[in-house]
């Protein structure tokens, strides 16, 4: 995080055109008045901004900030979201400990446009995750009596701005739908703020329980209701609209030697039939929560349809294993791998069809880190020419063969 994206969040928090005459402070000693947020923990390092010496507001910002996946993450969150509960007043002791202000004066603000859009006022959050290519600002709507009652994403680059558009056509697509037991957000508001998209959503009714390690019976039941969505076909890969699209998609690679691998993995699972549906895009833990008998889905900014149903099971499986337990995604993947037939069987594909499948996983979410850029900001899932061959050793036989020529 550098204090330039810090600014120019600034200026998105502030002004309506890019030519407002609102302005930013950024630092330790910010002007009163405005709106100014606690930088946690720094600007060189900042993850979070939360409302400046507003109690509640903070302390909720930070317990609602996400879905701890471990116990040590449980108690990071309880501590930190305990420093900003304390405090004299409406001073806390986190804005004490937390010295670092994004300010911003000048009216209207982004605050007051939301505000006006939900018809109560509210105070803004914002989250930032690991640096990647498509990290966004991730803004939590705070009202006066402390819930959380909506959030709110915002493009800052071609490619975020991208994946907003293409999470409300998502959740267009999915409102009033039958996704039992799976609920996703209503979608509150479509628009831009800055010459940024702006994509507002309900809150859903999430508890800060860690969501459950591994599948389990209702995630699997909510997912195959997103594959079944639209209906679920059995048709040969070869022809398919799906492998037109994943031709397109790994030809933005060019020529580097992992292209030419996805390529043979593509023209191998050419004659297998397999069944295509819908696949949320990113299921993973920090995407869910369980609530009662419902599973609570959110993050579909990569949901597509005409895909190889099982596809979220196996995401949630490599995903979990590289950014929860830690594993080295060389041995993640293959392990993955070697559980293919077993992780989409109760999705209803055949052992001689999961392998397929699983390839063809593979070479869709290795070209789309590659195609994003993920492989340029040190996050092991973006290590695709390494992973990927593990991915074939994994699936044995005309697979594994694969991988001798990417070597």
């Amino acid at each position: 995080m550098t204090s330039a994206f810090l600014t120019e969040l600034g200026r998105l928090l502030g002004e309506d055109t890019a030519a407002g005459a609102h302005r930013v402070f950024l630092g330790r000693d910010v002007p009163a008045g405005g709106e100014v947020y606690t930088v946690v923990p720094a600007i060189g390092s900042a993850r979070l901004l939360v409302p400046h010496g507003d109690r509640r507001a903070a302390n909720v910002a930070v317990r609602n900030t996400s879905a701890p996946r471990s116990l040590k993450d449980r108690l990071r969150q309880r501590v930190l979201a305990g420093v900003f509960a304390t405090g004299v007043g409406r001073r806390t002791l986190g804005d004490l400990v937390f010295r670092d202000r994004l300010a911003v004066s000048g009216d209207p603000s982004l605050a007051a446009h939301l505000s006006g859009l939900l018809g109560e006022r509210v105070r803004l959050s914002v989250r930032f995750g690991q640096p990647r290519a498509n990290r966004k600002p991730v803004l939590q709507l705070i009202d006066d009596r402390a819930r959380t009652v909506a959030y709110a994403k915002m493009g800052v680059n071609a490619l975020t701005s991208t994946l907003i558009t293409a999470e409300h056509r998502a959740l267009a697509l999915l409102a009033g739908r039958d996704l039992a037991p799976a609920q996703v957000p209503e979608v509150l508001h479509f628009g831009t703020w800055a010459g940024a998209e702006l994509l507002v959503v309900g809150a859903l009714p999430v508890r800060s329980d860690a969501a459950p390690a591994g599948l389990t019976p209702l995630s699997l039941a909510a997912m195959r209701a997103i594959a079944e969505v639209d209906g679920v076909a059995t048709r040969p890969v070869a022809g398919s609209g799906y492998a037109g699209r994943l031709t397109a998609q790994i030809g933005l690679l060019g020529q580097r030697p992992v292209a030419a691998l996805m390529r043979r993995a593509l023209d191998a699972a050419a004659g297998t039939e397999v069944p295509f549906g819908c696949w949320h895009g990113d299921w993973n833990g920090g995407n869910m929560s369980v609530h009662g008998e419902r599973l609570l889905l959110w993050d579909f900014e990569r949901f597509t349809a005409d895909v190889p149903v099982g596809y979220d099971a196996l995401h949630f499986d490599l995903h979990e294993a590289v950014t929860v337990r830690g594993q080295d995604p060389v041995a993640a993947a293959h392990a993955t791998g070697g559980r293919a037939a077993a992780l989409l069987a109760p999705f209803g594909v055949d052992d001689a069809a999961a392998r397929a499948v699983a390839a063809l996983y593979f070479v869709e979410i290795g070209s789309r880190y590659l195609g994003d850029g993920q492989d340029g900001y040190g996050q092991p899932m973006g290590r695709v020419d390494e992973w990927i061959n593990g991915a074939f050793a994994g699936l044995g036989g005309r697979w594994a063969a694969l991988v001798g020529e990417n070597l």
